[in-house]
């Protein structure tokens, strides 16, 4: 630290005040004849500069105290030890030291919290948006950056967010402070629905912060609501029309077929069919309730595949003869247990195999092929953790890529006219899906158009499952 300059007038002053005591008594014993006066007077400016002297350097150290304070207070950075102080007042000195160690301690405790916070803030999954005056990003949370892209400090807002809607609620919170809340979309990097909560800080921050931007992603809620609005508009459908036949039977029963035999057999057919489709559609449809309603809370009973397997395909034998069609589990090498819901897994494999042999060329080969996991399994299972896959592959038409991720949507269907002739209420693998998902494993689908499909569940094996 710079030596500090120490003003005349105050270093006079404080001198002239030090200096009067010991000058006036060489007055004194001039005037009494004690002291010549030439000795008198070169006495007393041999004190006045030795007390100037000393002023001085007192002064000195007071005034590197002042300069540090002020360095201090402006730069929030200062040094300054011991060896600055001239060491008149040694209490002094240990003071100014002490005050030194304690303040570059306090100063690295702050600036680690403060580094603390800005990892801790800008590592908020959440996305949250920090503006300045000028619109521009101070802080991106990795939310942020995730769902916007480059959304990099120094950058207008303008650059990462092209919604006129947002940018002109942003400017009106940052003109005249306030809030505001706004539902927008967004198409880049993809389509998703948002809700921007923008408001104002109270007080400038310290890195220049004057708003915060939150952004909520609803999209997964508003596909929720529109999945409910098309499954109550296609559940209503599909009642609709066995509901029409059956009214239609039964005028026509009373009236023209009323004395027709054959006729009446016909109708009573028709109803009999359409009846059947109904029961199955409201089985369905209790059944995919109650499997939602239990999703959040995983099954942990053992189940035996192979046994299971064997009930599913035995149960199917009498639609399998009908279409020609051979189902064959081959064997599963050390296939034991796994972690499930009985009766929630023969309803999954009971639509699966149902549907191969529906879907499959008369006279065709439907194959169930159980086996330990030697791969990495998709979705929530864990890569290391054992489980078991099991897949049931048919000899189909196949399935076109584009129909492929939508197939376990409630109601979908490929060929809705040949699904409805087969008795099929388009809820099969939506049941499938959502079995699939409270067993904590997952499902997937290949198909080759002209060859077949083969529909692939994985599911947590026992720990003592082993080859």
């Amino acid at each position: 630290m710079t030596p500090p300059g120490i003003p005349f007038a105050r270093l006079a002053t404080l001198t002239v005040l030090a200096a009067l005591p010991p000058v006036a008594i060489f007055c004194v014993l001039a005037a009494s004849g004690r002291l010549a006066w030439g000795a008198a007077i070169l006495s007393a400016l041999l004190c006045t500069a030795a007390l100037a002297w000393m002023v001085r350097r007192g002064l000195s150290d007071v005034y590197r105290v002042l300069q540090f304070s002020e360095v201090l207070a402006r730069d929030g950075q200062a040094d300054m030890t011991g060896r600055d102080m001239t060491g008149l007042f040694p209490e002094f000195t240990e003071a100014v030291t002490k005050l030194q160690a304690a303040w570059d301690r306090d100063r690295g405790r702050l600036g680690a919290r403060a580094s603390s916070a800005e990892i801790v803030l800008e590592s908020l999954p959440h996305p949250l948006l920090l503006l300045n005056r000028d619109r521009q990003i101070v802080r991106a949370t990795v939310g942020a950056k995730k769902l916007l892209g480059a959304a990099t400090a120094g950058r207008d807002l303008s650059s990462v967010l092209r919604n006129p809607q947002v940018l002109d609620a942003v400017d009106r919170v940052l003109e005249g402070g306030g809030r505001a809340l706004i539902e927008f979309e967004i198409q880049f990097p993809a389509n998703r629905s948002l809700n921007a909560q923008i408001e104002a800080l109270q007080t400038p921050a310290a890195d220049g912060s004057t708003a915060v931007v939150a952004l909520f992603d609803v999209t997964e809620i508003k596909q929720v609501h529109q999945m409910r609005a098309d499954f109550v508009a296609n559940a209503s459908h599909e009642l609709r029309t066995p509901l029409a036949v059956l009214s239609g039977c039964v005028k026509t029963l009373r009236g023209p077929a009323k004395d027709d035999p054959e006729g009446r057999e016909k109708f009573l057919g028709m109803m009999d069919a359409h009846a059947s489709r109904m029961t199955q559609l409201i089985d369905d449809l209790l059944s995919l309730s109650r499997v939602e309603l239990n999703e959040n809370s995983p099954p942990s009973d053992r189940v035996h595949l192979t046994r299971l397997l064997s009930n599913v395909v035995t149960s199917l034998e009498i639609p399998a003869a009908e279409r020609e069609i051979e189902v064959v589990i081959e064997p599963g090498i050390g296939v034991g247990e796994v972690i499930g819901d009985e009766s929630e897994l023969n309803q999954l494999f009971q639509n699966l195999i149902e549907n191969s042999i529906k879907y499959s060329r008369r006279g065709g080969l439907v194959r169930i092929v159980p086996q330990l996991g030697s791969r990495a399994a998709p979705g929530p299972l864990a890569p290391d953790a054992p489980h078991v896959e099991i897949a049931v592959i048919d000899q189909g038409q196949g399935i076109a890529p584009e129909h492929i991720p939508r197939l376990t949507e409630r109601f979908y269907r490929v060929d809705t006219a040949r699904s409805r002739e087969m008795g099929g209420t388009g809820l099969g693998l939506a049941i499938v899906k959502h079995i699939v998902g409270r067993h904590r494993g997952a499902l997937t689908i290949e198909s080759v158009e002209g060859e077949g499909s083969t529909f692939t569940v994985y599911l947590p094996a026992d720990a003592g499952t082993s080859p």
